[in-house]
């Protein structure tokens, strides 16, 4: 007890990261404070989103459990309005939160973020301006989530999964969107409701829809126009992927070769009239690329709307949906998401909600876009064994001499179609 009769608030054993950041977003906070009944206690949308917050950039905060000794502790009662958060009423909270109230933050950040873009860019780092790698993962759940999945190797997996579909910017590492799908609801139905105009998305092969590839048209009169395009993975033509139908075979260009281009074409998709999904009269464009992989050599199947760039163009653009799912393993390495703290789909989408703004905070808070080298930094100050500012001059040195490889990388190139 102190002198005037409050007992002493105990210090988390680690250094908390995080607390600028909350400061940052005073303005929202206060637009938050929605009363939110719970027995006799009341709790706010914005205890609850500080305590997420902070749980993001400190991953010895692991657990409903370790939120409610957390949000005891001095570092915590700095920005909360009540004395104590306890997994009880946090766990009911979940099950009636809103995290559309989150996304007036995210669209605010959005617009503070100035993603740094060459104007005169041209061919494939234009395209890449403006490219959202497409995918979906999937994190341990508990039985109790009724909403989960069950694994579908009943040898090697016993447990549920809860999935999470994602849009990532691939030049930026900014999630454009992040979904909690409803029970059921395939990877290429949740893509379809978020497709946008003027973008280009990479799809893996989980994604074979035609009626993705008709979310990507408007109509136009008696035809249809693009308003996005997409480079989607489909399986080799068979019972369970269409074959291209009148064709016109491209001729291959050196540089299509040596990106491992092996056909491309144009054509189309036929569709039965019967089916669910009959695909709009469009023009689409098949491009096989081979690919080694160690000793194995494999072919990839890309179905595009892009027709006026070249084959090589196309097989280099696919290459960055890998950032997806580096990103996802930023996500459960650093990101503190290896499993959920949540039974609810509510609860769920709020923590990623979180995620998505503490991901921008990093981004304007260090003016770099999220890497490898930024991500092992920042496992050190999420660790306690150093802070932004001892980081930040390591960075800024670091992202300069990326900066000068990446030049000198354009002007080889350069050079070279000079040559040809």
């Amino acid at each position: 007890m102190d002198l005037n009769g409050k007992s002493e608030e105990t210090v988390w054993p680690h250094q908390v990261s995080g607390g600028k950041y909350v400061r940052l977003l005073d303005r929202f906070l206060k637009q938050l404070r929605e009363e939110t009944g719970h027995g006799n206690r009341k709790v706010f949308l914005d205890d609850v989103f500080v305590v997420h917050l902070l749980a993001f950039f400190n991953p010895s905060i692991r657990s409903l459990r370790t939120l409610e000794d957390f949000s005891q502790t001095r570092q915590a009662q700095r920005h909360l309005s009540i004395r104590k958060l306890c997994k009880s009423t946090l766990s009911d909270f979940h099950r009636i939160a809103d995290p559309t109230r989150l996304e007036p933050i995210i669209q605010s950040l959005r617009k503070k973020l100035d993603i740094k873009t060459d104007q005169n860019a041209q061919g494939l780092s234009q395209m890449l301006s403006k490219t959202v790698a497409v995918d979906g993962t999937f994190i341990p759940a508990v039985a109790e989530v009724a909403w989960a999945v069950r694994c579908s190797n009943q040898r090697r997996c016993q447990s549920y999964r809860a999935r999470i579909d994602c849009r990532v910017h691939v030049d930026s590492w900014i999630p454009e969107a992040i979904v909690v799908p409803a029970p059921g609801q395939s990877e290429a139905a949740t893509a379809t409701e978020h497709v946008q105009a003027g973008k280009i998305y990479l799809y893996d092969r989980a994604y074979n829809s035609f009626a993705l590839i008709n979310a990507h048209y408007v109509p136009d009169g008696e035809s249809f126009t693009a308003q996005s395009h997409f480079v989607i993975r489909y399986r080799p033509d068979g019972t369970n992927s269409p074959a291209l139908k009148n064709f016109t075979e491209h001729r291959l260009t050196p540089e299509d070769l040596a990106c491992g281009v092996m056909s491309d074409r144009v054509g189309s998709f036929d569709s039965s009239k019967s089916s669910r999904h009959t695909l709009n009269p469009v023009p689409l464009r098949e491009v096989i690329v081979e690919v080694r992989k160690s000793d194995e050599i494999k072919q990839i199947r890309l179905i595009t709307n892009l027709l006026d760039v070249d084959a090589a163009t196309i097989a280099k653009l696919y290459q960055h949906r890998w950032q997806v799912e580096l990103f996802f393993r930023w996500l459960k390495c650093l990101g503190n998401f290896d499993h959920l703290i949540s039974h609810q789909r509510e609860g769920t989408l709020l923590n990623f909600y979180v995620m998505i703004i503490a991901i921008m905070l990093m981004y304007l808070h260090t003016g770099f876009r999220p890497s490898k080298y930024m991500f092992a930094m920042m496992s050190q100050v999420a660790g306690g064994g150093a802070t932004f500012e001892e980081i930040m001059p390591i960075l800024r040195e670091r992202e300069r001499r990326c900066e000068l490889a990446r030049q000198s990388q354009r002007k080889r190139l350069a050079r070279k179609k000079q040559a040809h």
